[in-house]
This record gives C-alpha cells, structure tokens and sequence, in this order.
C-alpha cells in the first residue's frame, strides 16, 4: 500500500474491499475446516466482516459511523503469523493450512488499518481506521488461540 492518505471516499473504498476480501476468505475456509469450534469462530469472525463492510458503506454515504466503546483489552498477538507459513487456500489444502491462512489474511487487516489510521492522522476517519484495528487485533488473536488449541499441542 502506498504511503498516502486517501481522500475520505478513497480510503473508505479501499476498507470495503478489504473487509469484503476477509469476508471471502472465511466463507472460504468455513467450506474446508470441520472443527465445530473453529466453525464457530469463523462464521463468526464472517458476520463481523460484514458488520464492518455495512458501516463503511453507511459512511460512504454521508452516514456517521458510530464507534462503540469497547472496555475489552485487545490480547497482544503471538506472532504466529512469523512461525506458520501461508499457503494458497485452494481445494487441496488442510484444514490447519486454511486456518493459517485466515490468521495470515487478518494480520493483513490489521496492517492495512493500522496504515491507514497512521497516514489519515487528523482526518476524519482516523478513529474508524484505529478501532477497526483494534477490532482486527481481537479477529487475529481469537485465530491465533484456536490454531494453537487445535494444531499446536500435535507439534
């Protein structure tokens, strides 16, 4: 991503088709993990995407985006992202590579976010752009508990 700060209407497009592109990948994964939990987490993670997409969609409109305040910690992320390879989520993969690549799409999220808020600093979306960082930080940190519930105690 560049480093620039967007026109109000240009960053918000560009938060749309992020959260669209997340929305995709756990449609996606949720067609390959059968874990019932992990299931449960993703579907999850998938209606948040879409809470986010609507709300930068109101705002593209003129619509104010309410922020809610959230009194819970974001947990540090483990970095697992480092440790986990990322591999292309197509019909061959496992179950574990496309949670991998779910936690890998969400440490994209969290990236992109936390550009856009450095680079609108003082404009009108800043605050957007760092909750729904944070937001994404709670996405990843969830990802990152169930991989290694799940895959982790097998290494």
């Amino acid at each position: 991503m560049e480093a620039v700060c967007y026109t109000l209407e240009g960053a918000l497009e560009k938060a749309i088709e992020q959260e669209q592109k997340s929305f995709e990948i756990y449609r996606r994964t949720l067609q390959i993990v059968k874990h019932p939990s992990a299931r449960k987490l993703l579907k999850e993670l998938a209606l948040e995407e879409l809470e986010h997409k609507h709300s930068l969609e109101k705002a593209l409109v003129g619509e104010t985006v309410a922020l809610h305040e959230d009194e819970e910690k974001v947990a540090p992320s483990m970095n697992l992202t480092l440790f986990v390879q990322e591999r292309p989520l197509d019909e061959n993969v496992s179950p574990q590579d496309a949670l991998a690549f779910a936690m890998h799409d969400e440490k994209h999220s969290v990236d992109f976010y936390q550009q856009m808020a450095t680079q609108c600093s003082g404009a009108p979306m800043e605050d957007v752009f760092s909750r729904f960082q944070k937001d994404e930080m709670k996405h990843l940190a969830r990802l990152e508990e169930t991989y290694e519930k799940l895959f982790m105690s097998q290494m």
